[in-house]
């Protein structure tokens, strides 16, 4: 028997020699980073300025993949089935993370046991808009518009579940209008379509909108925060429009592989936090209305129950189904 168990220890001993060793050399080839939206979103967006800004600090570059499609569950599958070595990472916003993986009966893996948190990215204010062209100048036209028509008025979003979609809806119950829906791959076809004026609106994230409301292409109505942002001073807020509890953001975060190595999901998050605590993610973020966010992935998994509770609370009692 003893000489069978220091045979089984010297056959253990590589391997447990090489764990540490293996996280320390993490990474020693390109890091793909999976954005469950189409390319041009918010997500997007946010991924490839980090990704940029990423890649000199772990000393790989790190690769956008988009894969958009079921309000985010696509994307997220597919890094939720691949390797736990921190080679493949998700980038994904409230609704792919903490809500539609809650309302499929289909879902092909378990967000909780397949999904790591790494870290909280940031968080973005949602402006409601619509086309230059639109006859909507302000959010009371809009709602007086939805009660004399019910369903008439549509609004767009990056798919069902998603910020974007429970936004729209959280301000028609509050206002108690009704809103139809048309959802979209991602929020780039989602803001074109409301553009050219195939849709009515779209509540979607600021750093988004900006550039089009500032070109002239898109009006704003409101905005989904307590108090007005910078970036869009005269834009009032859906409290100042009577409706206090409409309040609509979208966070972006980072999460892994489920059984990714503690040692591997901490040398991320340190290199994602070192690039938010710098100054100029402080200039970048200042400028796109977002709120820097940070912390430890404990803090972020945290706030994903937290957030999942609330959002999935309202999918359902609205009817959402992801298919």
């Amino acid at each position: 028997m003893k000489r069978r168990t220091l045979v089984q220890c010297m056959m253990l001993a590589p391997a447990l020699l090489a764990a540490p060793t293996w996280a320390q050399d993490f990474p020693n080839r390109p890091v793909k980073l999976v954005v469950p939206f189409a390319a041009g979103g918010p997500a997007d967006i946010q991924a490839r300025w980090l990704a940029v800004k990423l890649s000199p600090i772990l000393g790989q570059q790190v690769v956008i993949e988009n894969k958009g499609g079921a309000g985010g569950i696509l994307g997220a599958q597919t890094v939720a089935t691949s390797a736990p070595d921190g080679y493949t990472l998700l980038f994904a916003s409230t609704g792919a993370i903490a809500v539609a993986p809650y309302l499929s009966d289909k879902l092909g893996y378990d967000p909780k046991k397949d999904l790591v948190p790494v870290v909280r990215v940031g968080t973005a204010p949602t402006v409601l808009v619509a086309s230059a062209n639109s006859p909507f100048h302000n959010l009371a036209e809009m709602i007086a518009a939805a009660k004399s028509s019910p369903g008439k008025v549509t609004f767009a979003s990056a798919g069902p579940g998603t910020s974007l979609h429970l936004g729209a809806e959280l301000l028609a119950r509050e206002a108690g209008v009704k809103l139809t829906h048309v959802p979209y791959r991602g929020a780039a076809p989602a803001l074109a379509d409301v553009i050219a004026g195939t849709v009515d609106v779209v509540f979607a994230d600021a750093p988004v909108v900006l550039p089009f409301l500032q070109s002239g292409k898109m009006r704003a109505l409101t905005i989904g925060t307590p108090q007005r942002i910078p970036g869009l001073p005269d834009v009032p807020t859906t409290a100042e429009g009577g409706y206090k509890n409409a309040l609509v953001s979208t966070w972006y975060g980072m999460l892994a592989p489920g059984k990714t190595p503690a040692a591997v999901v901490g040398k991320i998050n340190a290199a994602v936090n070192q690039v938010l605590q710098s100054a100029e993610a402080k200039t970048y973020f200042t400028a796109q209305s977002l709120q820097i966010n940070g912390g430890t992935p404990q803090q972020f998994g945290e706030f994903i129950d937290t957030e999942s509770t609330r959002w999935t609370a309202l999918a359902k009692s609205i009817g959402v189904k992801m298919e």
